[in-house]
C-alpha cells in the first residue's frame, strides 16, 4: 500500500474590515442618545404635570412643611433614579458618537487644538461633558437629540453640499435649540436655581462662541435674531449694533473661506 500524506492547509485569516466597530458605535451611540432622550421626556413631562399634586400652596410659600412621606422601597428608588440615568446614558451616547466621528476626521492626521475646537463636533463633546456634569434639563438634550435623528435619518451617500430643504431646516432648529440652552441656564443663573449655574453659563457661552466663530448655521441664527431686532435698537446704539452684525458676516465669510481650504487639503 502506498503511503499517503496528509496535507493540513492553515485556515486563511477572515478579513475585517477596520471602520465596522467605529461604524457599530457611531450607530449605537446616537440610537443611545434618542432612546434616552425620549424616556427622560417622559420623566420630565410627567414630573412637570404632577409636581403640585402633592403640595398645597402653603407648601409652596414654605408656610408649612411638606407632609413626612413613606420609606422608599427599592422599586420607587429605581423609578425615582431612573430619570438621571436616562439623562447621563444619553450624553454618554453623545461623547461616543461624537468622538467616533472625530477620531474618523482626524485619525489620518495630526490636528491642532485650533483644528479641533474649530470643528462641531469637538464642540459637541465639550458640551456633553459640561452637560454631564451639572444638573439635568430636558433643553440640554434636544440639541444632541436632533443632530442624532438628523445623522440617522440622512443618508451617508448624499452630498453636504446639496442636502435637501428639510436637512437644513433641522439644522437651523438645533441653531436656535441651543440658544434656547442660553437662555435657559441665564434664567437658572438668575433665579439661583443651584450653586453651579453661574459657572455652566460662563463655559457654556465659551463654548457657544467657538459656534459662532466657526458654525454656519449658528452664524446665521444669530444673524436672522440681530435682523429681527434691528428696529428695536435705540438710535445711540446702532453703531455698535452694526458693529456686531459686522463681525458676524466677517466670520461666515472666513469660515466658507476655511472649509473651502480644508477641501482642498484632504
Amino acid at each position: 500500500m502506498v503511503p499517503t500524506k496528509k496535507i493540513i492547509r492553515k485556515k486563511q485569516a477572515v478579513k475585517r474590515d477596520p471602520l465596522k466597530a467605529q461604524r457599530l458605535a457611531w450607530s449605537v451611540g446616537h440610537i443611545i442618545t434618542l432612546v434616552c432622550t425620549a424616556i427622560y421626556s417622559m420623566f420630565y413631562f410627567y414630573d412637570t404635570l404632577t409636581m403640585y399634586r402633592y403640595r398645597s400652596w402653603k407648601t409652596l410659600f414654605l408656610i408649612a412643611r411638606p407632609p413626612p412621606r413613606d420609606r422608599v422601597g427599592w422599586l420607587r428608588w429605581l423609578w425615582q433614579l431612573s430619570p438621571q440615568l436616562s439623562y447621563r446614558s444619553a450624553l454618554l451616547g453623545v461623547l461616543a458618537s461624537y468622538s467616533v466621528s472625530n477620531f474618523l476626521e482626524w485619525s489620518q492626521v495630526n490636528p491642532s487644538w485650533y483644528d479641533l475646537l474649530g470643528q462641531e463636533n469637538f464642540q459637541g463633546i465639550l458640551m456633553a461633558a459640561l452637560f454631564l456634569l451639572s444638573r439635568a434639563s430636558l433643553f440640554k438634550l434636544l440639541p444632541f437629540a436632533l443632530n442624532s435623528f438628523l445623522q440617522i435619518t440622512t443618508k451617508a451617500s448624499e452630498p453636504s453640499d446639496n442636502l435637501p430643504a428639510r436637512t437644513h431646516t433641522l439644522l437651523h432648529v438645533i441653531a436656535y435649540s441651543e440658544l434656547v440652552v442660553a437662555a435657559i441656564l441665564l434664567l437658572d443663573t438668575l433665579t439661583f436655581k443651584d450653586g453651579t449655574s453661574g459657572f455652566v453659563l460662563a463655559l457654556y457661552m465659551g463654548v457657544y462662541w467657538l459656534r459662532i466663530n466657526f458654525s454656519p448655521y449658528a452664524q446665521t441664527t444669530v444673524l436672522r435674531l440681530l435682523l429681527k431686532l434691528d428696529k428695536k435698537v435705540p438710535p445711540k446704539f446702532k453703531s455698535e449694533w452694526d458693529q456686531v452684525k459686522q463681525f458676524i458676516y466677517m466670520r461666515m465669510e472666513e469660515s466658507r473661506n476655511t472649509r473651502q481650504a480644508m477641501q482642498r487639503r484632504f
